[in-house]
């Protein structure tokens, strides 16, 4: 049973709103008066009067802010308070504490979020609105909400944002989507303004303290790419070495994304099943799902980061040398993928024994060799054996007829749980 006491509490995260000290409740206000030591932007400390906090050494968040979270977690310190803005687990440091330290040990005190502020201006109903910090995220993540009629909220990272965002949805083919700079809100400086992406330019420039509020609109509604696997294969630049669309689906279906699970992606090619992997996972929000691509060509591996990007998923993670050398020194994975490679002595063993209990495998292949190495596997080691056969309509003369596609040799294998 998990201790919710205040007894193994010595953080506390407060989400101060412009207002400040004053528009605190009492227990935030005691945490801040008994505070030995205060961290927080400039902005966000100068939000606390001096003498509301006699006992604490202020410091400001330096940067990156990354290793000092994690040292203040290694510490715990007693009466350590962070100040925050808004909803501190809403996009925000409380996150990032999540990750590195037990829930009981902090707390967070929020004030009305930022996001919730945005859709209430908006009329938006907040469980219908996506959201997205680009303050953490890689503004290219953004191309994974990019579908039309969306409603959208975005905290930028900088004066800079709302031009590149517009740039961004402009390239994508959402020029005409309405976008909202909200600037200094809460402050005596406040202002709303609202443009279409093309038109950016007339409301600027920004403050680098701006949120953006989007109703994406596309032009056509072929902009819009599904997160669900089995993209069009022109979604990828690629030199044919990639798993077809269909096939990509069926593969898919069999490794089954789940929320914070790893991949491998072995043989990764144009990087699509990976990818693909990576863009299920973002219907999880912050649990995610994680993907190592494992290519030997330069050229592939180059080929599918520039994939990954454009598809929104940056953090696709590849690994360049032999999968059977370089596997060895990767996170035990959730799944796998073998596309390639798979008559490699060897790889498919050392696969199997690095996946985890429970975990899946599946590999694909066209060739007789490696149809060989997986009827060998099957008999010895279970699972389900298929051969797919895929045929598309083609020209024959003024007629049509269907041409064959190889046929793919597929064991899809789940690995038993640790015997209890």
């Amino acid at each position: 049973m998990t201790d919710k006491s205040n007894n193994h509490k010595w953080l506390t995260i407060i989400g101060c709103g412009t207002e400040g000290y004053d528009a605190l409740n009492n227990h935030a206000k005691a945490a801040i008066v008994n505070a030995k030591h205060l961290l927080g932007s400039s902005r966000q400390l100068d939000l606390i009067p001096e003498d509301k906090s006699p006992q604490a050494i202020r410091e400001i968040w330096p940067s990156p802010m990354m290793p000092r979270i994690k040292e203040i977690a290694e510490q715990k310190i007693k009466n350590t308070v962070i100040i925050a803005s808004g909803d501190p687990q809403c996009w925000g440091i409380g996150q990032h504490f999540s990750e590195h330290i037990a829930q009981e040990e902090f707390e967070c005190l929020p004030s009305v979020s930022i996001l919730s502020r945005i859709a209430n201006i908006m009329n938006w109903p907040t469980a219908t609105t996506a959201s997205l910090s680009l303050c953490s995220q890689p503004i290219e993540t953004l191309t994974l909400y990019l579908q039309t009629n969306q409603n959208l909220i975005l905290l930028s990272s900088g004066s800079e944002t709302p031009v590149k965002v517009a740039e961004l949805l402009i390239e994508k083919g959402f020029s005409q989507s309405e976008i909202t700079v909200l600037e200094n809100l809460g402050s005596k400086s406040e202002t709303i303004k609202s443009t279409t992406a093309d038109n950016i330019s007339t409301i600027g420039p920004f403050s680098a303290l701006n949120s953006l509020a989007i109703s994406l609109k596309a032009k056509q509604k072929s902009s819009s790419l599904s997160c669900h696997p089995g993209l069009p294969d022109n979604s990828f630049e690629h030199d044919g070495q990639m798993t077809k669309q269909n096939m990509r689906a069926i593969t898919l279906a069999h490794l089954r994304p789940a929320p914070g699970e790893l991949l491998w992606d072995i043989g990764s090619g144009s990087g699509s099943i990976g990818i693909e992997w990576l863009r299920a996972g973002s219907l999880f929000k912050g649990n995610s799902c994680k993907a190592i691509g494992f290519e030997k060509n330069q050229a592939r591996l180059e080929r599918a980061q520039k994939n990954a990007s454009n598809l929104g998923v940056p953090q696709l993670e590849l690994v360049l040398g032999n999968a059977e050398e370089t596997i060895l020194n990767a996170p035990a994975p959730d799944a796998i993928f073998i596309g390639g490679g798979i008559t490699t002595p060897s790889l498919l063993e050392k696969a199997l024994s690095a996946l985890k209990p429970g975990g899946r495998l599946v590999a694909n292949t066209v060739t007789i060799e490696g149809a060989a190495k997986l009827i060998d596997t099957y008999k010895s080691k279970g699972g389900n054996l298929s051969q797919i056969a895929i045929s598309n309509a083609d020209p024959v003369g003024h007629f049509n007829g269907m041409r064959p596609q190889m046929a793919i040799t597929q064991w899809v294998f789940k690995k038993e749980l640790n015997p209890i």
